[in-house]
């Protein structure tokens, strides 16, 4: 059996550390001199990292410790315990595992053994001084950028779009090329109330790259649009302040584009895509395979002729691989769409029956919001009985104050959050049906309705319809779509579909 001590070095630089005392290159020599005092040993394996040491997520380490695990050497040496790791809880677990593959672990400048506690005890004392030193180092730089916030400087990173930062500098300038282009996306936006999906696609039409040299995507331009330091602001840790570099947009403009932004965030519906061909677009059409909304989306076939169709979100981003969902003929869709729901709505028995499931649903509703309305007016009148008690108590000199003061806080603070729910309880009235609906009139409303806005042609009014009647669409499969339609609470057709009165029935007893 040989003794030789098989030797696996690990030797690492880091960009976070300021100073570089020890390059990769003198760390190699140094081993390599300290390996060649030894008797019996033999490097037989060298790792590198150029990366930081806060954390284990390095390629070099990550093979060493595979390595370690299935026996390939014996003993780890480093130049400093400060190359290994510069956090102490990480170092510790390190040599923990490295002894759990019965492999050793030396320092080449710092005298210590892990076979003994004494040198355990030292290993973890030098890793408690360079976790010092590193955070030492992060607060010290924390505190430059700091303070270069405060001053309205840029605090690093590849200045936005429209901004350049001239050498030498650290105060942003807009850039004569591309600051024009900034300030047009936002006019875009607000003013003609363009989506990003067509400010990309008109960027891109221009000819205009990314800072990068790439096209441009709906999710670039929304994030140009919510960033402020085109108003003059600069960011730290998420704070913004006041920035040294002069604003490419008005307040107003971008607080305007903001706002636009939030809304959309909220209700698809009022999203610039809306007047598209697409009818389906702004409905829950899902695709039950992966669960991701279908789109509409466009290709040219031959001659030229545009082939338009709706697709799974998946696939359009990850391929056929990732959801094998087929797309759906656009103008096919659609048609079958529409056509049942002329069917649905014109039948007075399903009408009849979805309008007896929401009388019978909002029963339900009135019983329960009875129910918990009451029972908490019972628990109110009882806080109130326990407060009284406590008052009469207390002015009849059967109390002192001291002695109830925090049982009278608890109860009044337990009264006052009762009598909040109580408020903002639905009121058993509000939840009663005003009367019997006529299933055939309600059927035929929405039948009318349905039809008249179909020949009026108008995208944005067909659209808020099908809002309105349709829940969802989920596509099994090209031959199984299943289409949930509903009845509205109320039978009234939104204010901008139609003039008023356009779809009221010539009934005398309406």
């Amino acid at each position: 059996m040989s003794d030789t001590v098989r030797i696996a070095t690990y030797t690492r630089i880091s960009t976070d550390e300021v100073n570089q005392p020890y390059s990769l290159g003198a760390q190699h020599d140094r081993l390599a001199a300290f390996v060649a005092s030894q008797p019996d040993w033999q490097v037989v394996a060298r790792y590198t990292d150029q990366a930081s040491g806060k954390n284990l997520e390095r390629p070099a380490l990550t093979e060493l410790r595979t390595a370690a695990a299935a026996g390939r050497f014996d003993l780890l040496l480093v130049y400093r315990v400060d190359r290994l790791s510069r956090n102490l809880g990480q170092l510790v677990a390190l040599i923990e595992e490295l002894q759990g593959h019965d492999v050793g672990f030396r320092s080449a400048t710092e005298g210590f053994d892990t076979a003994n506690p004494a040198g355990r005890m030292l290993v973890q004392l030098l890793g408690s001084f360079a976790e010092f030193e590193r955070a030492s180092l992060l607060d010290r730089i924390g505190a430059g950028m700091e303070r270069k916030a405060a001053r309205g400087e840029w605090c690093g990173g590849t200045p936005p779009y429209g901004y350049r930062k001239p050498r030498g500098t650290s105060i942003l300038e807009p850039d004569p090329a591309t600051a024009p282009v900034v300030a047009s996306i936002f006019r875009r936006y607000v003013e003609t109330r363009e989506g990003g999906r067509q400010i990309a696609a008109w960027l891109d039409g221009q000819g205009v790259r990314t800072r990068t040299g790439g096209r441009w995507s709906t999710t670039s331009v929304l994030d140009l649009l919510r960033n402020r330091a085109y108003i003059g602001e600069v960011s730290f840790r998420g704070v913004w302040g006041p920035g040294a570099h002069p604003p490419i947009v008005e307040r107003e403009l971008f607080d305007a584009a903001v706002a636009i932004l939030d809304t959309r965030a909220g209700d698809p519906g009022l999203r610039r895509t809306n007047p598209s061909d697409y009818l389906l677009s702004t409905l829950p059409f899902v695709c039950d395979r992966c669960g991701h909304p279908m789109v509409g989306a466009s290709a040219r076939g031959r001659g030229g002729v545009r082939y338009a169709y709706y697709t799974c979100t998946t696939r359009a981003k990850r391929g056929s691989a990732a959801c094998d969902q087929p797309r759906l003929s656009k103008a096919e869709v659609e048609e079958a769409i529409l056509a049942q729901m002329s069917e649905v709505y014109a039948d007075t028995g399903l009408v009849g029956a979805a309008l007896e499931d929401a009388a019978a649903a909002g029963r339900t509703a009135q019983a329960e919001a009875e129910q918990a309305r009451e029972g908490l007016t019972r628990e109110a009148s009882e806080l109130r009985r326990k407060l009284g008690r406590y008052f009469a108590a207390f002015e009849a000199g059967e109390l002192d104050a001291p002695l109830v003061q925090s049982r009278l806080a608890e109860l009044q603070a337990q009264l006052a959050a009762i009598e909040a729910r109580l408020a903002e309880a639905p009121h058993p009235e509000a939840a009663s049906p005003s009367g019997p609906v006529e299933a055939a009139i309600v059927s035929w409303a929405l039948s009318q309705a349905l039809g008249e806005v179909l020949r009026q042609g108008q995208r944005a009014r067909t659209k808020a319809l099908l809002r309105l009647l349709i829940g969802e669409i989920r596509v099994i499969s090209p031959d199984d779509i299943r289409p949930t339609y509903r009845v509205p609470a109320t039978v009234r057709i939104p204010n901008e579909l139609v003039a008023e009165g356009g779809f009221e029935p010539p009934t005398k007893g309406l």
